[in-house]
């Protein structure tokens, strides 16, 4: 008998223990969610903008696969190479070329409505063809953004 009552003291000592471990724990963890992790890389505006724009070609995409019609009110042209780079040393010639490049095929989508697949096939190779020089990181996200469709 006295073992038993030694034994179910004994565990009853050992959850008192174990729950006060656990509210020193929730406190830790309830201070750790009220100061999220800061990004070590402050993102920059060129960044920002690229994001948007695989955001609005995503839409895009879904869109014109649908048959629909896609405009520059919805998805306007972001000048991401006025914007600050990640990394400055990408500011030179190619890059600037390849943004002109963009912007053509860019502006031929939105005014070529009967070649919609062809025009915005056009500006993902744009994207791919940059991002294969510079700032590699999205290609694989930018490859996800082609089109699957036969040329008419």
């Amino acid at each position: 008998m006295r073992k038993i009552i030694t034994g179910c003291l004994f565990v009853l000592v050992c959850a008192g223990i174990s729950c006060a471990d656990s509210d020193k724990k929730t406190a830790a963890q309830e201070e750790s969610c009220n100061n999220p992790i800061k990004d070590p890389n402050e993102v920059k505006p060129m960044a920002l903008m690229m994001r948007t724009m695989a955001n609005y070609c995503d839409s895009m995409r879904l869109e014109i696969n649908k048959g629909q019609t896609v405009d520059s009110v919805k998805y306007p042209l972001m000048p991401f190479w006025t914007a600050e780079p990640t990394d400055s040393s990408v500011l030179e010639t190619l890059f600037f070329n390849n943004a002109k490049q963009f912007e053509a095929a860019y502006r031929q989508l939105m005014s070529n409505t009967a070649n919609q697949k062809e025009n915005y096939t056009a500006v993902i190779n744009t994207c791919i063809q940059c991002h294969s020089s510079y700032c590699s990181g999205p290609l694989k996200r930018i490859k996800k953004l082609t089109l699957e469709y036969k040329s008419e």
